[in-house]
């Protein structure tokens, strides 16, 4: 089955890049056009009604986000372009959405279309960009969505949600102020990197909290830490300090 590609990108010779990893590594793409303006864009995705977009973050009269605020239709897989933009990649680290960095590795370039093929959901798709939208108008750590990849697909909850989450194997299990959890099939490395660090501390190898629903702490040799809904956690003896400094003690 073909995927109708299209590629929003204003410097022509990144398309060629673009369209020419396409041709040998990715057959299946089928390239219905590209535009490097915000409205020639808009338009573009609106009438081709893509299955993948490819997307630099640095258009000629405008960013990527312009576009995605435009459109009525989000019902596609996205692959972000760019060079370095930090606040945007953390952006698009919450909502999951797959990004390459320039110039343009082979090995990541096969990654990110094999994840696209495997996003058949349109609604995850449509929630995935919709969380994308709202992260960036939130700088700081609450008030964002972030993606759980799980077995079955993906979960999208607020992370002022999470009340603390733990390693189980190369899975991390959710605890959620609902009393709920989830179960994600990334490691808890993943999340550490994700995760707002004003919000959340790893207080043991196999361990984050989000600081907000602390309940208590007990001092000794091993600190033990009493989260909201009861749960008392070791803190490692080497994080006990990084631990204490997030809680100003």
């Amino acid at each position: 089955m073909l995927i109708k590609t299209v590629l929003i990108e204003d410097d022509q010779k990144n398309v060629q890049v673009l369209e020419n990893l396409i041709q040998r590594l990715a057959e299946d793409l089928q390239v219905n056009g590209h535009a490097g303006h915000v409205a020639e864009a808009v338009a573009l995705i609106e009438s081709t009604m893509p299955d993948l977009v490819f997307m630099d973050i640095q258009l000629a009269d405008g960013t990527c986000f312009d576009v995605l605020k435009k459109l009525s239709f989000r019902n596609f897989s996205l692959i972000i372009v760019t060079a370095y933009d930090h606040y945007a990649l953390e952006a698009i680290r919450y909502a999951a959405v797959d990004y390459l960095l320039k110039p343009i590795g082979i090995a990541q370039f096969e990654e990110a279309v094999s994840r696209a093929r495997n996003s058949l959901s349109l609604k995850v798709r449509q929630q995935t960009i919709e969380s994308l939208i709202q992260n960036l108008g939130q700088p700081g750590g609450q008030g964002k969505k972030i993606s759980i990849s799980t077995l079955n697909g993906y979960e999208f909850i607020e992370t002022a949600d999470i009340v603390w989450c733990q390693s189980d194997s190369s899975y991390t299990v959710f605890y959620l102020a609902d009393k709920t959890k989830i179960v994600s099939s990334r490691n808890i490395g993943y999340y550490e990197e994700v995760l707002d660090a004003n919000s959340f501390c790893r207080i043991h190898h196999g361990t984050i909290i989000h600081l907000r629903f602390i309940k208590s702490y007990r001092k000794g040799k091993i600190g033990i830490v009493v989260m909201s809904d009861g749960t008392e956690l070791e803190i490692a003896q080497r994080r006990k300090g990084a631990f204490l400094d997030k809680l100003a003690l």
